[in-house]
């Protein structure tokens, strides 16, 4: 992501440009909502926005994760055709760079399937990570395409967190094949007695379902154990990222076919909208498959997290499992809710067959889920008995050509009800929070439905222009914010800066020479160390190393 217009999901159906309401509209009250101890059962601050800062944690963890922060997507290569002779060069480098030399653990790279000895698939952009940068505690700084963007959570969430650990297949070893390993502890950032614990998982994206087209590994969200203040209670938050790219219209573009994609793999996940049949995932309707093949893929991370969380409380179920997710992370946070509640495996209730025997206690019938500019996952049989059946929400029947009419009966996200009934630890509960200008909620796949009871952020009116900075969480933090009018509310960096701004001697003419690497790679050095940013100089300077060296590369070698 980069210049404001290109950093999500293109709409699927480009030639709409206008959102057209029924109705004459839902409006947000003025009056701020100031939310009392008890409204917030345990929450630091109002549970909609505290959802969303989870969901921009798992963004900064992942951006943590990039090998090459300064240019994560090869967009700085001056052309198409020096990025994708680079990208070659990558790939080539990570068919030769594995051996059966022991497990490298969590500082190995990741990312295409030949570094760690899996299925690979050299249709995708070879975006390389590696688990062992993973500091919540810490702001990141990276540039997925034409600015900086900085990142940190609220200090509310993260400084309770004493220990961050990965979940991940190790290197060379059966796909079904998972490992917890610790990646850091924050005595030297988190509160005293911090007692949180965070679990990223690792996934995989950029896999339709097509026979010898397989997916890509990277982080794509954590569980977070998080305590209550004076008792052994603790609620389970499960987080699943949205979706990042470099220019956003190329990976669009590229990732539409649905038999031969290409690029960015979180994109052709996105678009992987053709629906299909998974009993394990719903026994009830269809689903996009893109979401089902890489829900399919955390699902061993994710429980194994959960086991590893149970065993630690010994036993004693938690008070309250609440799913989140923007974007990509709301059409996954709702698959992973359809298979333990619709599966055949998990499912009904947590109670399946395949579901670890140290959670099936868990309140899985009373779960919490909290989207964020959910795109659609499934078609309307599904939709209304994951939202009414079993979340016992309002199910909104939008029209049946693809364009989602404003919802009469949605709720400005200041109404008490929202917070009373994520409070609530009686019932479930889904909500699908969107600004009514965000295309990705409200054109979408032929025949498909969105699930969850309609949240606004903003008032809708008869025409509402669709804008795709309608989609940024930094926008949708702000209309929440202002909405909520409760101090309470910590402020969040999550900024954009001007590449020029860290870097003023970078030249845009020269992009693609060492040189211009050289500023950026000093413009981060520079940023961390000014700014007193823990980080670990070494591991920076040889992931560096590297991308100079595969740059220097005669091309006669590509």
């Amino acid at each position: 992501m980069g210049r404001r217009l290109s950093r999500r999901r293109l709409l699927i159906s480009t030639a709409s440009i206008l959102a057209v309401s029924a109705c004459a509209g839902v409006q947000i009250p003025q009056a701020p909502l100031v939310a009392k101890s008890a409204d917030l059962d345990g929450l630091p601050y109002h549970p909609v926005s505290f959802h969303l800062d989870l969901c921009n944690l798992s963004y900064q963890l992942y951006a943590q994760s990039l090998v090459w922060p300064f240019d994560p997507y090869y967009e700085r290569h001056g052309g198409s055709v020096a990025r994708e002779a680079f990208m070659g060069r990558v790939r080539a480098w990570a068919r030769s760079s594995h051996r059966n030399d022991p497990e490298p653990g969590l500082g190995g790279y990741r990312g295409p399937g030949a570094l760690a000895g899996f299925e690979d698939n050299p249709l995708h952009d070879p975006v390389l990570y590696r688990y062992d940068t993973l500091r919540p505690w810490q702001q990141t700084l990276s540039i997925p395409d034409q600015n900086w963007v900085e990142q940190r959570a609220p200090t509310a969430i993260t400084e309770k967190i004493s220990d961050v650990f990965m979940c991940y297949r190790p290197t060379g070893l059966p796909a079904d094949t998972t490992k917890i390993d610790r990646v850091a502890r924050g005595s030297a950032f988190a509160a005293t007695r911090a007692r949180d614990q965070l679990i990223a998982f690792e996934g995989e994206t950029g896999d339709k379902g097509e026979p010898g087209q397989a997916g890509s590994q990277s982080m794509m969200g954590f569980v977070l154990k998080r305590h209550n203040a004076g008792s052994d209670d603790y609620d389970v938050h499960i987080v699943f990222r949205g979706s990042r790219s470099g220019v956003v219209l190329r990976a669009a573009r590229q990732a539409l076919s649905q038999t031969n994609a290409r690029g960015n793999p979180d994109w052709i996940t996105d678009l992987g909208y053709d629906f299909v049949s998974a009993p394990d995932i719903s026994k009830e309707g269809k689903l996009h498959r893109g979401f089902v093949q890489s829900v399919r893929s955390m699902l061993p991370k994710i429980l194994l997290s959960l086991t590893r969380i149970a065993q630690q409380a010994n036993g004693r179920p938690p008070r309250r499992i609440s799913l989140t997710g923007h974007s990509l992370g709301g059409g996954l946070a709702l698959q992973f809710a359809s298979a333990v509640l619709l599966g055949d495996r998990l499912g009904p209730n947590g109670q399946g067959p395949e579901m670890p025997t140290a959670l099936r206690d868990w309140p899985w019938g009373r779960l919490k889920l909290v989207t964020f500019g959910g795109p659609v996952s499934g078609d309307e049989q599904w939709a209304k008995a994951l939202t009414s059946d079993k979340l016992q929400s309002r199910f909104f029947q939008s029209a049946a050509l693809g364009i989602s009419l404003t919802d009469p009966d949605g709720l400005p996200v200041n109404n008490p009800v929202i917070m009373s009934r994520l409070a609530d630890r009686t019932r479930p509960v889904a909500y699908r929070v969107l600004n009514p200008a965000d295309p990705i909620t409200t054109l979408h796949v032929l025949g498909g439905k969105h699930a969850g009871q309609t949240v606004y952020i903003a008032p809708t009116n008869p025409f509402i222009l669709a804008n795709p900075n309608a989609h940024e969480p930094f926008d949708i933090r702000n209309l929440i914010v202002a909405a909520i009018g409760d101090p309470a509310v910590p402020e969040a960096i999550w900024r954009y800066r001007e590449l020029s701004e860290l870097s003023p001697s970078s030249n845009p003419s020269d992009a693609g020479n060492p040189e211009e690497f050289d500023k950026l790679f000093s413009a981060m050095t520079m940023y961390y160390e000014s700014n007193s940013i823990a980080y670990n100089k070494g591991t920076f300077e040889n992931d560096y190393s590297l991308h100079q060296s595969i740059l220097s590369r005669p091309s006669f070698l590509d």
